[in-house]
């Protein structure tokens, strides 16, 4: 009959192997005692053999011998780490989380010292001790579980990933199958900083899809990896002897060791890291800023800055964004631009941006909602889109005009009232009117208003589109008829204008009419 103090220890060790949220993360430990044991290499493999699943990880460190076994890879809470910080398993049970893979049976080769032993553990986690004639290098775990040969392929592919979540970063070469699973210590930003503070390394960059996340190591292992509140936008990764996990493996201590290491990341972060980012911001500026551009991220991460107190005063005063005409301006000259209303925004050069340029005002080569055009409107330097508020014509040069314009233009003259008529080409890139028939505009070619495009009081110039159909069947029938070539024009014309009515379309005519009966009699 069991003793009370053996149901105890059995049911602590059930809370032991049971602990983890993964049964995987037992490769974490075993990894972990391996470096623990001085090991500069760790192999895993997984095979299948007489319908069970085979696991080996073997080391070759240091090894055990009878005295190692028995008062710590037997005997729970025997570690001797606790005042060693380059021993990251300080509570002595990694070997214990094995036991939640529910095996058949775990086979343990070791040899340190001229001893060299077997130890036997069985599903209830009693074990049998057996002397080996032979030396072995380091020490051979090999572990038994009944299993089909599909069971064991879903098992070992998901172990290789959880081995290369919690040990990718070790400070040993490891091998699943063959393979290194090693990655550098690095997080995937294209503005990044790296900086060794005493024993501690600390990498943080903008992460490219701006989610916010941090990791903690030690020794390469990881602790745990989580979402991240303090700093928006960025991938951080801290490694340091002083970062311990829980008991529990399901986080990190917030000790002061912990405390040390954030206070240090945060100074990296806040000094180092947002000068590369103005650093990275100004340098390979796109030619026009679009959806998508590699600087999508950055601008995402300046916008968060912004909003911050400590945002510092170089984040507005370095040019970064790219003007339609090549040149770079700089956040606080645009939101100066903004309070006078010269600001703007166009997809590429135009006579119109021509035309605001050469009036001082400041174009941004910006399409589409860009991250970009969030952080502008974030500073108070949201650019007005070109084709949104102006317009402009390319006049037709007099040698290049048809036979029926003269009789045409004239007619268009008496009907409409206006104070003179041109033709003009209103077709080219971003034309906000590069559909009318005609425009009204205070001089010919001149910058106007999209909203006084069709305003015909007080008399403006009525430009014709030459490009337009409808005025290039007016031209031919205006050596004929030019009252009712002007005539079919101003009622198309007036159908894009709010005041068109029967009586006013019934006036046109009749003045049409009139004067065609003048110009024949």
């Amino acid at each position: 009959m069991a003793t009370a103090a053996e149901g105890i220890v059995d049911e602590a060790l059930a809370g032991l192997v049971h602990q983890f949220a993964d049964p995987m993360a037992c490769f974490r430990e075993l990894v972990q005692n391996a470096i623990d044991a001085n090991s500069n290499e760790i192999d895993i493999r997984f095979a299948h053999e007489g319908g069970r699943l085979v696991i080996d990880v073997d080391d070759f460190g240091d090894g055990m011998d009878r005295r190692i076994i028995d008062t710590r890879l037997t005997r729970l809470f025997s570690s001797t780490k606790d005042d060693d910080r380059t021993k990251i398993g300080r509570f002595g049970i990694g070997f214990v989380s094995v036991f939640a893979l529910e095996p058949d049976v775990i086979r343990i080769d070791t040899s340190r010292a001229g001893e060299h032993w077997r130890v036997v553990f069985r599903p209830d986690r009693t074990f049998t001790r057996i002397a080996l004639p032979g030396p072995v290098d380091g020490t051979k775990i090999r572990i038994y579980k009944a299993a089909t040969r599909e069971q064991a392929q879903e098992f070992a592919a998901r172990a290789a990933a959880a081995i290369a979540f919690w040990c990718r970063h070790a400070s040993v070469e490891i091998r699943v199958d063959g393979r290194a699973i090693n990655e550098p210590f690095d997080v995937p930003a294209r503005c990044k900083v790296d900086a060794e503070v005493g024993e501690a390394r600390i990498v943080a960059g903008y992460a490219s899809d701006g989610v916010s996340r941090i990791g903690y190591y030690n020794r390469g292992l990881t602790l745990l990896e989580e979402a991240s509140l303090e700093f928006p936008g960025v991938h951080l990764k801290l490694w340091s002897p002083v970062l311990e996990h829980t008991m529990t493996r399901d986080n990190v201590l917030r000790d002061d060791g912990y405390a040390r290491v954030m206070e240090q990341a945060r100074k990296l972060i806040r000094g180092p890291l947002r000068e590369r980012l103005l650093a990275a911001l100004a340098a390979d500026v796109p030619a026009s800023h679009r959806p998508g551009d590699p600087h999508e991220h950055l601008y995402a991460a300046l916008t968060e800055l912004l909003a911050r107190d400590d945002a510092p005063a170089a984040a507005r005063q370095r040019p970064f964004v790219r003007t339609i005409d090549g040149g770079l301006v700089d956040l606080a000259t645009l939101a100066r631009a903004k309070q006078k209303e010269r600001l703007w925004s166009a997809a590429a050069a135009t006579p119109v941006t021509k035309l605001l340029r050469e009036r001082g005002d400041v174009v941004i080569a910006a399409a589409g909602e860009s991250a970009l055009l969030a952080l502008l409107r974030a500073a108070g330097a949201a650019p007005t889109p070109v084709e949104e508020a102006w317009f402009t014509a390319t006049l037709v040069p007099t040698t290049a005009r048809p036979p029926g314009w003269p009789p045409l233009a004239t007619a268009l003259q008496a009907l409409a009232g206006v104070a003179g008529v041109e033709l003009g080409d209103l077709d080219y890139v971003g034309s906000p009117v590069a559909r009318r028939v005609a425009v009204v505009q205070p001089s010919p070619g001149a910058l106007t208003p999209v909203r006084k495009a069709d305003a015909l009081t007080p008399p403006g110039w009525l430009v014709l589109h030459d490009g337009h159909p409808l005025v290039r069947e007016a031209l031919a029938l205006a050596e004929r008829e030019p009252e009712f070539a002007a005539l079919k024009l101003l009622k198309v014309f007036c159908l894009d204008r709010p005041d068109l009515s029967t009586s006013r379309a019934i006036a046109l005519t009749v003045a049409a009419v009139e004067a065609r009966c003048r110009r024949m009699t």
